[in-house]
């Protein structure tokens, strides 16, 4: 017999927050290529080295939270 369940189901929240953290990962690892590129072509300064450096460590400390959640 068919189900009489009609509307959509939702995924566990556990896998969002999966997605959710591998989608950060991706950002870091995207922005430190895109900061080692420019590093090498000598077009950043060490300060704006520094900053993004900075930015994509707020961004795994937070990845890092979203990973204590899940386990």
């Amino acid at each position: 017999m068919a189900s009489k369940r009609t509307a959509a189901r939702q995924g566990s929240g556990k896998r969002r927050e999966a997605e959710t953290v591998l989608k950060l990962s991706r950002r870091a690892k995207a922005e430190v290529a895109k900061l080692l590129r420019r590093n090498q072509a000598g077009t950043i300064t060490r300060e704006q080295l520094k900053t993004g450096l900075k930015e994509v460590d707020e961004r795994l400390k937070r990845m890092l939270a979203h990973i204590r959640h899940l386990l």
